[in-house]
């Protein structure tokens, strides 16, 4: 059985949400394949240790997990989500297929995460 992993915008979600975006992309890349994936499991729920950047500790402890891939399921509009563009484009990069999805298919409650980002960089006293 080939293996799926599944990059799936997390920054600004519900546990819950993200859990909810990744059965529906296990959904539609195995509807898209015609066949039955093992999903890696990439939501990682251990804590990165002290002193970090949390956001790369994460994203390093994901590509570790990429490298089992066989496939990969990503949004198609992973720019606004950096560790979700660096997982699809090393995937792109070493030659693992992909399957794209659209965020508003997949994750309608990101969208409000990211209009809730963009103010808070655009609306912030230190801007």
């Amino acid at each position: 059985m080939k293996k799926l992993f599944i990059s799936c915008p997390m920054r600004g979600r519900k546990e819950e949400d993200i859990k909810k975006s990744m059965e529906k992309m296990h959904n539609i890349a195995e509807a898209t394949l015609g066949e039955k994936l093992e999903v890696i499991p990439s939501f990682i729920d251990y804590q990165p240790p002290e002193n970090v950047e949390k956001a790369i500790w994460y994203l390093g402890e994901s590509i570790k997990k990429l490298a089992e891939a066989d496939v990969v399921i990503c949004v198609s509009d992973s720019w606004n989500w950096p560790g979700c563009r660096i997982e699809r484009d090393a995937a792109a990069g070493y030659g693992i297929p992909l399957i794209e999805t659209d965020i508003r298919y997949i994750a309608p409650d990101a969208i409000a995460a990211i209009r809730e980002m963009e103010r808070s960089v655009c609306c912030s006293p230190n801007a």
